[in-house]
């Protein structure tokens, strides 16, 4: 249950990042209706699982090294650090989610759409590395349990993702710039927070415990 648990908030946490394929998810629902929406979540779901098989598949053949943990504790905790920081003091767009514009395409390149836009941020590879790194050194999962953890995950975001596709037209009235700042904010925190465990985690291998 805990597992189920934390992957859906995780799930949660990255459904709230507001970045470019939040905007254009909501936008193309708005503008086309509520099935080119729920096709281009399909495509950046299938994005993400890409990403997760990479990364766990190369990061879980090392972990049974305890050195190669503690680095992979420090290199996530960077990562989920400076996502944090960044989240807390990035900018925000003067004008709101009206005032953003999606071209004519058709469903299936809606898929096409998701799948590049969300697989062609390199930051996107980089914070799965920080939550693989959180699974792995700090939840401490098998592998069945890293599965579990991701399907429920993936799982999560597609959903709330199809709901924000759904209530595309509420959405842009309420993702305001204040509203922007206001996540933004939240999911800064929780990343930082996220951050200190993992540096916990690596000070303790020296012998030296935060919390």
């Amino acid at each position: 249950m805990d597992i189920i648990i934390n992957g859906f908030l995780f799930g949660l946490l990255l459904c709230v990042l507001i970045g470019p394929v939040f905007f254009a998810l909501i936008q193309n629902a708005i503008e086309k209706g509520f099935f080119s929406g729920f096709f281009m979540a399909v495509g950046i779901a299938l994005s993400d699982t890409i990403y997760i098989f990479i990364t766990y598949l190369g990061i879980s053949q090392l972990t049974d090294n305890p050195s190669f943990n503690m680095w992979l504790g420090g290199i996530g905790g960077t990562i989920m650090l400076v996502f944090g920081i960044f989240y807390m003091f990035k900018p925000i767009p003067t004008k709101g989610l009206k005032q953003l514009h999606a071209e004519e395409t058709k469903w299936f390149q809606q898929i096409v759409k998701g799948f590049v836009l969300n697989g062609i941020n390199p930051f996107v590879l980089i914070f799965w590395i920080g939550i693989v790194s959180k699974i792995t050194v700090d939840f401490e999962y098998t592998t069945n349990e890293a599965i579990t953890f991701f399907i429920v995950l993936i799982a999560t975001v597609f959903s709330v993702d199809v709901l924000k596709s759904y209530f595309a037209v509420k959405l842009s009235e309420i993702v305001t710039p204040r509203f922007m700042k206001i996540m933004n904010r939240v999911v800064g925190v929780a990343l930082v927070l996220f951050s200190l465990r993992l540096f916990n985690f690596v000070l303790e291998g020296f012998g030296i415990e935060l919390f």
